[in-house]
């Protein structure tokens, strides 16, 4: 469907660049069976069990830890950020550096002045699809006159409104935000005693849910189509068998200005295994470990540091920006 959705919109985009004979018949568009009239009511996606249990054995959340806590996303508490901080953060699982993408609707211009109407946002690929993503890169789509307040639950119905008219195509703004979607019913810890309900977001014709994290400085610049990463590190000291798996040194800080042009956070994060000559306890920071160039990039390690490995590994674990915040 992606890929049908794509070569419309290119076929939009290419609208006029030849000429043609007039048609021998009205070739004005017709109905469409995909799109919803506005008062339709949209199933939750609890109806489809099989979708339903997708999302459930793939949204990389601890069923058995959201059992014990009354389907509670918790934070765990232990990270440490770039300055030595102690960050609280949640864990969505693997991940890759394919954003998926996530479609807004509004008035106005989509690069400078996009007014998002009460349209719920629609993605179209949900956990346990190939080109899932907790990351979504956001494309705005501008409604037109015609558009009279029709529900488009489904890519089909995008592709549809477009060739109808009710909706321009939609324009990516380089912008990305993680935003993974998760089985129906759960909430998110924000505080010692808070939590936040999910937002919700069409998908396959359903309403499923969806975190939005980061609030407004979670939405990122992306100019360059793959996600920017940052890594963290697991440690372990002598005479440990493992990697401390509770305790991440993350590159990354919590942003406290608004990026410009480029992202100056992102939590995709590349694991990093290394082993020390001394305690874990004594590394408070990511600078105890590493000497990093304008860039990020590692130039050299610290008298701890006995051996490093960069894996392949790449996880979604978000940093808390704010108590009592997504």
């Amino acid at each position: 469907m992606q890929r049908a959705l794509a070569a419309l919109l290119a076929t939009a985009a290419a609208t006029g660049a030849a000429c043609r004979l007039d048609p021998l018949v009205p070739d004005d568009p017709g109905a469409s069976a995909a799109i919803l009239p506005a008062d339709a009511a949209i199933p939750n996606v609890t109806v489809n069990e099989e979708l339903t249990n997708q999302i459930t054995l793939n949204d990389s959340l601890d069923s058995k830890a959201l059992a014990a806590s009354g389907n509670l996303i918790a934070r765990s508490t232990m990270g440490v950020a770039s300055n030595g901080d102690a960050v609280k953060y949640w864990s969505f699982g693997v991940v890759n550096r394919a954003p998926a993408p996530m479609y807004v609707f509004g008035t106005g211009d989509p690069m400078t002045a996009f007014v998002q109407n009460s349209h719920l946002p629609l993605v179209d690929a949900v956990p346990g699809d190939v080109e899932y993503s907790p990351f979504h890169t956001i494309y705005r789509v501008r409604v037109t006159d015609k558009y009279k307040g029709e529900k488009i639950t489904t890519t089909a119905a995008l592709a549809d409104a477009l060739e109808l008219g009710l909706i321009e195509a939609p324009v990516a703004i380089k912008n990305f935000v993680n935003s993974p979607i998760v089985r129906p019913g759960t909430k998110l810890e924000v505080s010692m005693t808070g939590t936040a309900p999910p937002m919700t977001v069409y998908a396959r014709g359903y309403v499923v849910d969806m975190y939005q994290l980061g609030g407004t400085l979670g939405v990122q610049p992306n100019p360059n189509g793959l996600l920017p990463t940052s890594q963290v590190s697991f440690v372990r000291g002598p005479g440990d068998g493992v990697y401390i798996q509770t305790r991440p040194i993350f590159q990354a800080g919590i942003p406290t200005v608004a990026p410009q042009g480029t992202a100056n956070y992102t939590a995709l994060s590349v694991v990093i295994n290394v082993d020390l000559n001394t305690s874990t306890s004594s590394i408070t920071k990511d600078s105890d470990l590493f000497t990093r160039n304008a860039m990020g990039a590692i130039i050299a390690t610290k008298t701890e540091v006995v051996a490093f490995n960069i894996t392949t590994t790449q996880l979604d674990l978000q940093i808390q920006f704010a108590e009592g915040s997504p």
